[in-house]
């Protein structure tokens, strides 16, 4: 059995023979769906998920609303090239966070580990801050509830994003 040698003047076109149509579906099932697929389960979401997410957005608001208050209380005013820059720059690290956020509540498992991973890299700054507030002493109270809350709110957050409930709801988006 061997092939004919290639003919480039052959007819390409083969005649292609489709599958008739078999019996009707029957009428219990719509969509052409089996039985067992007409049942459907819905995973739960943890309460803490939900203390979790909202922790996780007071964490990144907590830059740019941050910064205008460490600029109103130590300035007395929000001007300049400065302050507006740095509020550009938190304000697009809080648009990051809240992207992350609603990632997380909807069950990311990779929007929880990046959420504690970027809020570990940026806490590096808050922890500069609050070691340069102390070495000027003349800080005032505002600024350090800021350095606080800029400190707290991620470990809260990522403490409650851990805890034993959370683990079967995120387990099922690993993918």
């Amino acid at each position: 059995m061997t092939q004919p040698p290639f003919d480039p003047y052959e007819n390409p076109v083969h005649p292609v023979h489709l599958p008739q149509a078999g019996p009707a579906q029957p009428v219990g099932f719509p969509g052409h769906m089996r039985g067992v697929d007409q049942r459907t389960t819905v995973v739960t979401r943890p309460n803490v998920v939900f203390a979790a997410f909202v922790v996780w957005l007071f964490a990144a608001l907590a830059w740019p609303v941050g910064t205008v208050v460490r600029t109103v209380v130590e300035i007395g005013a929000f001007g300049g090239f400065g302050p507006v820059m740095t509020l550009f720059a938190t304000g697009c690290l809080a648009v990051g966070g809240v992207w992350g956020a609603i990632a997380f509540l909807g069950g990311s498992y990779y929007a929880r580990i990046a959420l504690c991973g970027g809020h570990l890299v940026i806490g590096v700054l808050a922890v500069a801050a609050a070691v340069v507030a102390a070495r000027d002493g003349d800080v005032a109270a505002g600024s350090w509830v800021v350095i606080a809350l800029r400190l707290a709110l991620p470990v809260v957050a990522a403490v409650l994003s851990f805890l034993p409930g959370t683990r079967g709801y995120f387990a099922g988006n690993l993918a």
